[in-house]
Formats: structure tokens, sequence, C-alpha cells
């Protein structure tokens, strides 16, 4: 009889707790995880390092192996496919392109179309890096990367192209940022790819198997509007890097 007795409170209680726990699973207000639709992509492999305001910069390396990537100031490092990010070297100032000669691998310094000046070296494939080249000016005098430019072979390359400011804002009357393209240039002309994603494009790259690369910066083409003040685009603080699933190569 006391065991009885003893049951049916705790029976009560567990249903309680199963009651407010069900309304709770319910509730409609509950947050749900968020699902990124650009990493469902067919076509394209996102990889994303957040806590980065400007962007990808620069990019170099492969996905399959070890790829070396730029966020303006600071370079990052990944060797499962971008699982996670390892800083290697916060530089401090802004790094627009890689490149690598005979083994050495090169931060450069200029944000023109074509960047120049190397200012840090990487004999390890970009795990370290120090501020001294083993070679003179003659050699690095001659590098150029064009940032926005790649080319995979003699009649075919690829290339981000920013669109016309053709929409006005109504309120104020100027024109507004369009999101960049990508275009394949041919002997035959340039074709407008079907690149899906509405970004900011800074940097094209593209490695042996003739995957393309596109560094990006987080930025959404919509209006973000707090108090009086209207923002547009949207900034994200997330540095973004799309990979092709194929290579580009005679397509």
């Amino acid at each position: 009889m006391q065991f009885k007795t003893t049951l049916r409170p705790l029976l009560f209680v567990c249903a309680v707790i199963l009651f407010f726990s069900s309304c709770q699973k319910d509730d409609p207000t509950e947050p749900k995880d968020h699902i990124d639709i650009e990493t469902k992509d067919a076509t394209w492999t996102k990889l994303s390092i957040p806590g980065q305001l400007r962007g990808t910069s620069a990019i170099y390396g492969n996905i399959d192996d070890t790829l070396v990537v730029a966020t303006m100031y600071k370079i990052y490092m990944t060797t499962d496919k971008g699982v996670s990010w390892q800083m290697v070297n916060d530089a401090g100032f802004g790094i627009p392109s890689f490149n690598m000669y005979q083994g050495e691998l090169m931060a450069l310094s200029n944000f023109q179309d074509h960047s120049t000046s190397p200012t840090l070296f990487s004999l390890d494939q970009g795990k370290n890096w120090s501020r001294k080249g083993k070679y003179g000016y003659e050699v690095y005098d001659k590098i150029q990367v064009n940032r926005k430019e790649t080319k995979i072979s003699e009649n075919e390359s690829y290339k981000i192209v920013p669109q016309p400011k053709e929409i006005i804002d109504k309120e104020y009357g100027r024109p507004l940022m369009q999101p960049d393209k990508l275009v394949r240039v041919t002997d035959k002309g340039e074709q407008l790819l079907d690149f899906p994603f509405r970004r900011q494009l800074n940097y094209i790259y593209h490695d042996k198997k003739n995957r393309l690369y596109i560094g990006a910066e987080g930025t959404r083409f919509e209006w973000s509007v707090k108090g009086n003040e209207r923002t547009y685009p949207t900034s994200t603080d997330t540095a973004i890097i799309y990979i092709s699933k194929l290579p580009f190569n005679g397509q």
C-alpha cells in the first residue's frame, strides 16, 4: 500500500514535465536551426570563415590538400577541406594575392587589378611566413598576379565582372551597387556564366585540376534598416570561398 501511495505523485510529476516539454517543443517562437541553402548547390562548394569583416581577398592551393586564404589582413589555412581553419599569420596589412615561384609562396601587397610587390614569404606551402624572401628584386619586380581574371589555357580564361549600377534608389536618387558576375573569355568572345550567388567578388583562381575558386564577401544586396537609417548593401562578418565541383576546361 505504501508503494502505491508513493508512485501516484511520482507519475503526476512526470506527466507535468512531459506536458511542458511538449509545449516548449511545439512553440512556434522557438528559433529553428538555420540552413544555408548555398551549401546545397549542385555545382559549387561553399566554404566560410566567420568573423572576417572584409571577406576573402586571396586564395592559393587546392581543396584536396592544403588551401591557403587571406581575409584581407590575416592568412588562414585548411587541410581538412574547410572543416576547420588555422590562422597562420596576422600580417597587419592587406593581402590582395598569392603567387608561387620555385617553391616559395609569396603574399603580394598591391590592390590594383594586377597585384605586385611581395611582402611575405613561405617555404612550406603557407604554414610559416617570413618578411625575408630567398630571391632578389630581379625576381620579385617581375611578379604580377591578376586578381580578377584567371587563365586556364591559351584560349580560355575566367574573370569577375562588375555589373553596371543601373538600378536607382528612388528615395535618395543614387545608383545601387549590384552583385558581381563571372564571365568565360575565349577567342569567340565573352560568355556569362550561371553563377547563382549574389555577392561582391574579390578574387578568382584555379587549381591544377582547373577548378575555379572565387573569393567573396558576405554581402547581402538588400536593405538594412536601423532607426531612420537605411544601409545597402548589407554586410556580414564572413569570408566566403566558392569552389567549382567540376573542372571548367573546355566547358
